[in-house]
């Protein structure tokens, strides 16, 4: 390897020489820099397994930290790559994927450090188990050789305790193992193609070595603490507590300490219930070990003495009956108090249940709106009391199981009748809670069902109806009083209309419209002293039948009472603008603005207007004041431009100044489009209607169209105004 690096340290050298001697970069120069830098980059990957290589030895993580500056420079050369690549794909395809594969090193680089950084965690758990067999084993041997009968006491709570502790660092260092083990795992998925594939390689090397290397040190640990983590079945220690337990003094003080541990054992046993929390079972639990190794000892040592066969005959019963009852009342301890906080759960749901109906008092959507929000607030507490009642089964269950006890010889019926007394107390807790809490959620559970949502639905249901039928009466009163106004208006108008078509337009005799503007003024103000209160009513009226049309329940009533007052509304809309008749409102403008586009659609059909191309569109010719133009025909015998004006003084004035104008724009607009050899657009006839203009009006040879201008005057009042029913 280093006689290829050295060579391709040589050929860089030469390339770098050589293009002194260029004047410009030829294509032969950017091949030979690619080349260049793909050997270096190779190079350099090779140069972090190299270094890599060295990790599993040494004492740190340095390794890794050299590979890494190797990997960045490769990126370096990487980066120069990706500008030199040009169309050669697999350099732009090794320059492009650099970053990705990168990444991956950088997050393999991580595990392999936390990999290495952990690789020592056994160390202080074998130390202290070594220390820890050595100081029980240095105790144990002092009272073995002081034949000291304490020993059978003390040197069981010694063996135990150290067992602890062992049992709690190896447990640790069982977890750390597996860390260990997800570590080796992340940092063996590293991957990669090309330059790249010696050093996965490596990595996957590296990484199996040190994780083996972990997994041998951890098993010694285990070997190293074994004995420690037996207790008192530390073989040495056995064979001590054997020694020491053959002499009556041995023997005197195991069956004291016995009695002592069960007397204990029943005390505690009484205290379970009223415990805050299970460390009375976990004693009790502990207790009973020490009640098991004292009595095993005890089973050892050979004797004729009667008070010590008793306790070896008749104590392994109790020991195994009540160690099984422990495990269910431990059971019966932990859900105590599980139902404790459910009966305010559920008061304060049905307090929110309350307040939304406090809130939809008046409001008929309540009646939708209340059900609704009632069942979702009973699904979780109809899963909670279904959760509720299994465990009310399992803990009659555990009850049943933690009283199995019948074991009464010697201070057994204390310890039985404590434990059954505390396994009916700690029961007792959890079905008064349970009792509570069917009691507080009854209601609540019900969701829609229940019976304070369907006292607020009714309520809301009388209200809603009581509600619509006041309005219903309020509607019914206002739209008869608004027809009222209506028809007494609409007779006036009649009267007015008559009075104003009866009247003799002659030229300079303005006092008969005077006249009739003075009667129109004198109905607008009766009409506006009628209509004010109407129209003030109306501002109440709507807001409160779209309150109605707005819920479900009240919606078909509020449709139909909008529909009375919108038609009444819409009437007197036509005759009033806030409260005052003004300009297009005034009724007579109104309906002379109508008869007036009544009459143009018919004059516009009778003479068979082309232009504009339907009886309401119009087409605009500008170059004068007037643009708009009522009729256009261009038919065979007819060249015509029409004008629809009402037969009075102001119409006739209106009319000659207008036809004026179109005789001159019309024409002219044509002639231009002739001349450009354009159609005109749709609302100005189109082909169709070019098409007859060249024909029957256009003059070739002068190149002019010709048409004659003319005034349609109509009556005013051949039609009778006439009030709506």
């Amino acid at each position: 390897m280093r006689q290829r690096r050295w060579f391709a340290g040589f050929l860089t050298w030469a390339v770098a020489v050589g293009a002194l001697g260029l004047v410009c970069v030829t294509r032969s120069s950017r091949a030979d820099d690619k080349s260049d830098l793909i050997r270096r980059i190779e190079d350099l990957l090779d140069d972090a397994g190299d270094a890599l290589e060295r990790l599993p030895g040494d004492s740190g993580d340095g390794p890794i930290g050299y590979a890494d500056r190797y990997v960045q420079d490769a990126r370096r050369a990487a980066d120069d790559l990706a500008r030199v690549a040009g169309d050669d794909a697999s350099a732009k395809r090794l320059a492009d994927d650099f970053d990705d594969v990168q990444d991956d090193w950088n997050e393999a680089a991580g595990y392999l450090r936390q990999l290495k950084a952990g690789a020592r965690q056994h160390e202080p758990v074998a130390q202290r188990c070594v220390d820890a067999e050595k100081d029980l084993l240095e105790r144990a041997r002092a009272f073995e050789s002081k034949n000291d009968p304490d020993g059978l006491a003390e040197i069981p709570r010694l063996a135990g305790a150290a067992q602890d502790s062992t049992k709690r660092a190896l447990d640790d260092l069982y977890r750390h193992d597996d860390r260990m083990e997800d570590l080796a795992d992340d940092a063996d998925d590293f991957r990669g193609d090309g330059p790249w594939r010696d050093l996965a390689s490596t990595v996957a090397q590296v990484t199996r070595t040190m994780f083996e290397k972990w997994r041998r040190d951890y098993d010694q640990t285990k070997r190293t603490c074994e004995n420690l983590a037996r207790g008192v079945d530390h073989p040495a220690v056995k064979e001590i507590l054997g020694k020491l337990g053959t002499s009556a003094g041995g023997r005197k003080a195991i069956i004291e300490q016995l009695n002592r541990d069960a007397r204990e054992l029943a005390s505690t046993l009484a205290g379970v219930s009223e415990d805050s929390s299970t460390g009375s079972v976990a004693r009790a639990k502990r207790l009973l070990e020490n009640i098991d190794r004292g009595v095993r000892t005890l089973a050892g040592t050979p004797t004729t003495d009667k008070e010590a066969r008793l306790i070896v005959e008749k104590w392994p019963e109790g020991i195994r009956q009540l160690g099984e009852a422990l495990d269910d009342l431990e059971d019966l301890k932990v859900h105590q108090h599980d139902m404790d906080p459910l009966p305010e759960k559920c008061q304060l749901k049905e307090r929110e249940l309350r307040d939304a109906i406090a809130r939809n008092a008046d409001d008929a959507d309540g009646i939708d709106e209340l059900p609704r929000l009632a069942d979702q607030l009973a699904e979780p507490v109809r899963a909670g009391l279904a959760k509720a009642d299994e465990r009310m089964r399992e803990e009659a269950s555990d009850l049943d199981r933690a009283k199995a006890i019948s074991a009464s010889d010697g201070p057994w019926s204390d310890i039985r009748a404590a434990e059954q007394r505390d396994a009916d107390e700690t029961f007792r807790t959890y079905e008064d809670g349970y009792k509570k809490t069917k009691d507080a959620c009854g209601d609540i559970v019900k969701g829609s069902g229940g019976k304070l949502v369907n006292e607020a639905v009714e309520a809301l249901r009388r209200r809603a109806k009581d509600s619509g039928d006041s309005l219903d009466r309020e509607v019914a009163a206002w739209v008869e009083a608004a027809r009222r106004t209506y028809l007494l208006d609409c007779k006036a108008m009649e009267s007015l209309w008559q009075a104003y078509c009866g009247t003799d337009f002659e030229p300079g005799e303005d006092h008969a419209a005077d006249q009739a503007d003075q009667t129109a003024a004198a109905l607008q103000n009766d009409m506006q002293r009628a209509m004010a209160p109407l129209l003030r009513d109306l501002e109440t009226l709507t807001p409160r039948v779209d309150a109605l049309v707005k819920k479900r329940e009240t919606r078909t009533r509020g449709e139909a009472l909008r529909a009375a007052i919108t038609k009444e509304a819409e009437r007197l809309g036509r005759l009033q603008n806030r409260g005052t008749w003004r300009g297009n409102n005034n009724p007579l403008t109104q309906f002379a603005a109508q008869y007036g586009k009544d009459v143009h659609r018919s004059l516009w059909r009778s003479l068979g207007c082309q232009v504009p191309t339907s009886e309401d569109g119009y087409a605009e010719f500008p170059g004068g004041t007037h643009t708009k133009p009522d009729c256009i025909v261009a038919q065979s015998g007819r060249c015509e431009i029409w004008e629809f004006k009402p037969d009075s003084p102001a119409g006739r004035r209106e009319g000659d100044i207008q036809i004026r104008d179109y005789q001159t724009s019309v024409p002219r607009y044509y002639v231009d489009l002739l001349r450009r050899k354009q159609e005109p657009d749709d609302r100005h006839g189109g082909r169709a209607f070019m098409d007859a203009l060249k024909r029957y009006c256009y003059d070739k040879d002068d190149d002019e169209v010709l048409f004659s201008a003319n005034v349609k005057y109509y009556k005013m009042c051949e039609k009778q105004y006439a009030c709506e029913q």
